[in-house]
């Protein structure tokens, strides 16, 4: 398994990024880091799960 750690970071910073937008927009306010941590508590794990998959995938 051949992970580039700085494309794994970018894509979770992307997808954290991605959540606290949609939540912040659902909230009609700007949640910002109990956003963030929501993403790390309901995703993170999958998202980890599923880029490792793709990875040794690939």
């Amino acid at each position: 398994m051949d992970i580039d750690l700085n494309e794994y970071l970018k894509i979770q910073a992307q997808e954290i990024e991605r959540h606290k937008w949609i939540e912040s927009e659902k909230a009609g306010r700007d949640l910002g880091m109990d956003a963030a941590i929501d993403w790390i508590m309901r995703y993170a794990d999958r998202f980890s799960d599923q880029y490792n998959q793709q990875a040794t995938d690939s």
